[in-house]
């Protein structure tokens, strides 16, 4: 799982690699400890990591917690836990310095997942499908009581979800996966920060390549 990049990349110079690293030392933080990851499997955790890393602005616990619904203290408590494993760290006070403003960790954030810790890196991905799965049924009824209810399949609008099957040699496979990689790179927030402009529109994205032999497992 990746914010602002392509899920699941290796170590590349530059990163903060695993918990605890000092945070602002390279463009990115990767993420392997089984704790770490297990730390994220939590909806409210997920939407202020992802709020923090794709805007790359400070924010106090008091404003995060009136966007995500929880008490100043309850947010104060998660932040910590972040913290402690790496994915934000304390910005230096700002305005009168009454409150601790919090940041991300760097600007692109890596969750890579590694043997030991299969259960941890599962915990995430229930959390963020069940998220996807909330997402997709109120786009579902919003789209349906628009006035044009075919809008998203109109040319030129993205389908709320599509599934298929490819056939592909490993060599095709390799080179899908880096043409995907590039696109999303090209309009990454973290990459191409003018992409957050005034007329732009947030799109969440969500894509999974799984070998057809598990069905045999």
């Amino acid at each position: 799982m990746t914010k602002g990049a392509a899920p699941y990349t290796d170590s590349a110079p530059g990163e903060i690699s695993g918990a605890g690293a000092p945070a602002g030392s390279g463009d990115r933080v990767n993420i392997s400890d089984a704790r770490a990851i297990r730390a994220l499997a939590h909806a409210v955790r997920l939407k202020v990591i992802e709020e923090l890393f794709d805007t790359q602005q400070p924010a106090t616990a008091t404003e995060l917690a009136q966007r995500h619904g929880l008490t100043p203290s309850a947010m104060s408590y998660h932040l910590r836990a972040l913290e402690k494993w790496g994915f934000v760290k304390r910005s230096a006070n700002q305005g009168d310095g009454r409150e601790r403003h919090w940041q991300a960790a760097a600007g692109r954030l890596d969750v890579t997942s590694v043997a030991d810790s299969r259960a941890a890196t599962l915990g995430v991905v229930d959390v963020e499908l069940n998220d996807l799965r909330q997402r997709l049924s109120k786009y579902v009824k919003r789209d349906k009581q628009a006035p044009n209810p075919d809008t998203w399949r109109q040319e030129g609008h993205l389908a709320a979800l599509s599934t298929g099957r490819f056939y592909l040699t490993e060599e095709q496979r390799a080179d899908l996966g880096r043409r995907i990689g590039e696109i999303l790179l090209e309009f990454s927030p973290t990459t191409n920060p003018e992409n957050r402009g005034e007329d732009a529109q947030k799109l969440y994205y969500v894509f999974s390549f799984l070998p057809g032999d598990i069905d045999d497992a």
